[in-house]
């Protein structure tokens, strides 16, 4: 599987890229089960960047209706994410990894809701007024598949969430700081949108996804061949999950 040019895996001789460029997916010199995923699956990482809603929200002019779909999806998907991490704890295999998950909740339940927020601000209303009560097909599809691989194993459920941080910081990090300058019509630093940028490409947030990265690489490393390929698929399904609600948000998909 070739990698599209919008992504940059190892620099070029002629075009060096430097260290620690925020439009490197995996860097040259990383080894482990993540760093695989990511070269296999490059496509799948430009794809969802190229996507017209997120494109939408670079330059500002992403439909008003389909911010408002999104933020009322992801507020339900994000809820189903926390009780993926509540299955996290069951498979747990001791304190130290519980106490992880928990952590993770408390981030998801204080913090991620930021980015909504910044939406709302776009949209000039309350958090509340975005919410739904019914996940569009799309949405449920992907729900469904985060809820299945918690009832697998660990690995398999680590590697089925980590699309969703992946795909965002890595698309934030790439555009915010190393790709707005040039990017022609791009929102300004003001623009009410810019909160999400830079809420996700923040190195905090940055840290979050290396420690989940890290994380299923160890597990990678203690699991056999067929749990290995489990992983790997779950990971390439959230993926092009991760595509999907790109899509459900911009065609305002419904039942």
């Amino acid at each position: 599987m070739t990698t599209p040019a919008a992504i940059t895996l190892n620099p070029a001789p002629s075009d060096p890229v430097p260290t620690g460029d925020p439009r490197v997916l995996v860097a040259g010199d990383e080894t482990g089960f993540s760093a695989e995923l990511g070269r296999r699956y490059a496509p799948l990482f430009a794809e969802f960047y190229e996507h017209p809603f997120l494109a939408g929200l670079r330059d500002g002019s992403v439909a008003p209706a389909a911010v408002r779909h999104y933020v009322g999806q992801d507020h339900q998907y994000l809820t189903a994410y926390l009780r993926c991490y509540g299955l996290g704890m069951t498979l747990a295999p001791d304190r130290a990894w519980a106490a992880w998950f928990h952590d993770k909740a408390g981030f998801l339940l204080d913090d991620e809701s930021h980015a909504h927020h910044a939406m709302c601000d776009f949209l000039g209303i309350s958090y509340a007024e975005a919410q739904t009560t019914r996940l569009a097909p799309s949405a449920q599809a992907y729900v469904d598949h985060m809820l299945a691989a918690g009832r697998d194993s660990l690995g398999v459920l680590l590697a089925a969430l980590l699309p969703c941080p992946w795909t965002y910081i890595w698309s934030a990090r790439r555009f915010w700081l190393a790709e707005r300058a040039t990017t022609p019509g791009a929102i300004a630093a003001d623009h009410p949108l810019a909160g999400w940028w830079e809420f996700y490409a923040d190195d905090a947030t940055g840290t979050v996804l290396t420690d989940q990265r890290t994380r299923l690489d160890a597990l990678a490393a203690d699991a056999g061949e067929a749990e290995r390929r489990r992983m790997e698929r779950a990971f390439e399904l959230s993926c092009r999950h991760e595509i999907r609600f790109w899509q459900m948000a911009h065609s305002l998909e419904s039942w």
